[in-house]
């Protein structure tokens, strides 16, 4: 990180997203919430989203531990485990992450605009389909670290491999030329994370069509709630958008000889504010920002501040 402001973002960036994530998935273990089969998705999302601070954190501290002198211990780095298990990390917090927007983002779907058509995802329908995502996330994440020699560049050039591209480990064609297992790195973070986005655009917009449409028909006057909805279903679009396209659009770039790197600083900036936009934000967007879980915590608030003067007044002189 030869850059201040990347050494204090990937702190501040993976700090959110692992903190961030982790007060979800206690939230939700201890905040029972009605619809389990919402709670377990998004209990999902958090986990795989903390791997990405977990990610973020490990290549900041390896920035701190290394700082002024990385390039005596870059060719070691590159090519040892760590950099492969935090590559690894990587690719299965982004992709997890995706696909199980891409499941919410179905349910969601089903539920607002066929309700009548199609079943709701059931809990048992839930837990099978997070199975796949993260057995399907772990496979394709750990094949390139078992040695298959597709996943390996020149000997010659040193022991670096799918993700040794660069000094934070990831996997993207974000450079000239054809490395080791650019075609593998193409087809999940070009074609598979371009439609999924494609979908969630696609699905949100439908969704909140078929809201306006139904305010309409029964003569709603409540446009503050339709407009804090189009907001809301905005910010997830964008941000989705945001973390993505950026990505896809490189990548592309980079396999049309249009973007050229030759200090891969593209992987750095990519690392600390683009990858881990979703990760960061994904808590609030869809647990912390939601009217639910607002009401919980002012009931809570009310029971601790009740509990709280009941306790003092006990304690008083008299009482």
């Amino acid at each position: 990180m030869k850059n201040k402001t990347l050494h204090v973002c990937i702190w501040i960036l993976g700090i959110l997203a692992f903190l961030g994530n982790l007060l979800v998935i206690i939230w939700r273990a201890l905040d029972k919430e009605e619809n389990r089969v919402q709670s377990f998705l998004l209990t999902n999302l958090a986990v795989a989203d903390l791997l990405m601070g977990v990610y973020l954190l490990t290549i900041a501290i390896m920035d701190l531990r290394w700082q002024g002198e990385y390039f005596k211990h870059d060719i070691e780095w590159r090519s040892g485990m760590g950099c492969r298990i935090a590559g690894t990390l990587s690719m299965l917090s982004s992709e997890v992450s995706v696909l199980i927007l891409t499941i919410i983002t179905m349910d969601r779907l089903i539920c607002i605009v066929f309700p009548f058509k199609f079943n709701r995802l059931t809990y048992r329908a839930a837990v099978f389909a997070c199975t796949g995502v993260w057995t399907f996330g772990v496979v394709i994440s750990v094949i390139p670290i078992t040695g298959i020699s597709y996943f390996y560049g020149d000997e010659s050039a040193g022991n670096f491999g799918f993700y040794s591209r660069s000094a934070v480990c990831l996997p993207l064609q974000l450079s000239e030329g054809r490395p080791a297992g650019w075609e593998y790195s193409v087809a999940f973070f070009v074609c598979l994370n371009f439609i999924s986005f494609t979908f969630i655009l696609v699905a949100y917009m439908t969704m909140f069509w078929t809201v306006k449409r139904a305010s309409r028909a029964a003569r709603s006057t409540n446009l503050n709630k339709e407009s804090a909805m189009a907001k809301r279903l905005v910010f997830i679009v964008m941000t989705d958008f945001c973390c993505w396209m950026p990505i896809i659009i490189i990548n592309i770039l980079s396999l049309t000889g249009n973007f050229n790197d030759p200090n891969k600083i593209a992987y750095v900036w990519i690392a600390v504010f683009v990858l881990p936009l979703n990760s960061s934000l994904n808590p609030i967007l869809y647990t912390f920002s939601t009217d639910r879980t607002k009401r919980s915590l002012v009931r809570k608030r009310k029971n601790v501040s009740s509990l709280a003067m009941r306790t003092l007044h006990s304690r008083l002189p008299g009482q």
